[in-house]
């Protein structure tokens, strides 16, 4: 099992480099011998686990990807194994994911730290509006907090905004973990239910995970629940990491999972500072492994030690993946691009963005949604002209829609809606266009 001793985040890179080619050595050894699909990528590059000696010689070993693992879990698994887990299946289909007994006990020791981080202690009152069940990260998170001692509300995701309203006006939580969307959302609930203000509430902390955060978002966030904010990142196949008191990356868990940064389009290994996809390889994992797994994330490493002591490379949290990025009128666009643009206006709750193609199947049409507290044209015409100019989604119309209009869609409550595709929602969105567009 990893170490619970402080100093961990804090080794030496010297030590920690040690630490991490140990573990290596032994993690692709045991995907050689235990698992056909990195057996066969071994053998087609021509290489034995052997001839991976140092950190450096990863690169002659083959990237594995989402639809790999996702295709071969049960021969990816390299013992028995003791549970079954899904990734939240941000960007598809979920993948599934089986963890041994060590890689459970080494995860929430993980997320035990990764708390510790962002600031919980034993003294928090957590609300844990993470998902449990086939998503693991509302179990862990659930473990963690408890094993930091902190008192912990497991409400999941519960039916409805206004039940978990509920739990901040009578538990009183000092902690909210979840996806950063909700905990907004989440804010407007319990000002409309019980007539409060939000800043006047218990929560003093948030831990955001699951998705980007926008800095709009995060501030409004701040602004309305009157807490820090701070973000955590992870995959289910390869580890997590959290952000400190500095706000200035994610401290990520190099003593479990190795980071590099590399271009998307030739796989090389890209300089220090610079932008491009982060490759995870486990380090202890003995269940579902992960070996120079493409994330699709977009992101850049900072290696020098953060001002709060800590030494692991700090990941700068990704603004997208790359299998998220959308062409709309032939420009490749980011969704969280323009969560951050629509949120820097105070006024807006929520929004709905849908992109479709006019009637004769080959003009992009931009149909954008807002819920806000005042409606107001200049700001029309203000979003209107970031939007087009910033980030060239020139919309076609942006129309106010009574507050609470605006359907939930999917797990993490999506508010880019891509109709040009197949999707489950449509009939959904259409039914609310149809209403309001």
């Amino acid at each position: 099992m990893i170490k619970t001793r402080k100093g961990v985040e804090y080794n030496s890179r010297s030590a920690l480099r040690r630490l991490q080619t140990k573990r290596l050595r032994g993690s692709l050894s045991l995907a050689y011998e235990r698992t056909r699909l990195y057996r066969r990528k071994f053998k087609e590059a021509g290489i034995r686990p052997s001839d991976i000696k140092t950190i450096d010689d990863l690169v002659r070993v083959p990237f594995s990807t989402k639809k790999e693992i996702a295709e071969d879990y049960v021969a990816a698994v390299a013992e028995k194994v003791s549970v079954w887990h899904t990734t939240s299946g941000t960007s598809g289909s979920p993948t599934i994911v089986g963890f041994s007994k060590v890689d459970m006990e080494n995860q929430i020791l993980l997320e035990e730290r990764n708390l510790r981080i962002a600031g919980v202690t034993e003294r928090d009152v957590v609300h844990n509006v993470t998902p449990y069940g086939m998503f693991f990260a509302g179990t862990c998170l659930h473990d963690a907090a408890r094993r930091i001692g902190a008192t912990v509300i497991p409400a999941g995701k519960m039916p409805t905004s206004k039940q978990q309203a509920l739990i901040v006006d009578l538990f009183k939580p000092t902690v909210i973990v979840g996806v950063p969307q909700f905990i907004l959302k989440l804010s407007y609930t319990y000002e409309e239910e019980y007539g409060k203000d939000p800043a006047k509430a218990s929560l003093r902390k948030a831990y955001a995970l699951g998705e980007p955060l926008p800095e709009a978002v995060r501030k409004k966030i701040e602004d309305r629940w009157n807490a820090d904010v701070r973000i955590g990142y992870g995959l289910t196949e390869a580890g997590s990491g959290a952000e400190c008191e500095e706000k200035k990356g994610v401290h990520w868990a190099e003593d479990q999972s190795l980071a590099e940064i590399v271009d998307p389009k030739t796989g090389e290994r890209v300089g220090e500072g610079e932008d491009g996809e982060v490759v995870f390889t486990t380090l202890t994992r003995t269940g579902t492994m992960a070996i120079r797994f493409r994330s699709n994330d977009e992101t850049h490493a900072i290696l020098e030690e953060c001002s709060c002591g800590r030494t692991l490379i700090r990941l700068l949290p990704p603004k997208y993946r790359f299998d998220d990025l959308v062409k709309i009128r032939g420009t490749l666009t980011s969704p969280y691009a323009i969560d951050d643009a629509i949120f820097e206006y105070p006024e807006i709750r929520n929004y709905l963005f849908v992109v479709e193609k006019d009637r004769t199947g080959v003009i992009d049409q931009i149909k954008i949604f807002l819920e806000a507290t005042r409606e107001d044209p200049k700001t029309v015409d203000s979003l209107s002209q970031k939007l087009g100019g910033g980030i060239c989604v020139s919309p076609n119309f942006i129309k106010y829609v009574p507050m609470g209009s605006i359907p939930s869609i999917g797990r993490k409550e999506a508010r880019f809606i891509d109709l040009r595709k197949e999707t489950a929602y449509r009939g959904l969105v259409r039914g609310f266009m149809q209403k309001y567009g």
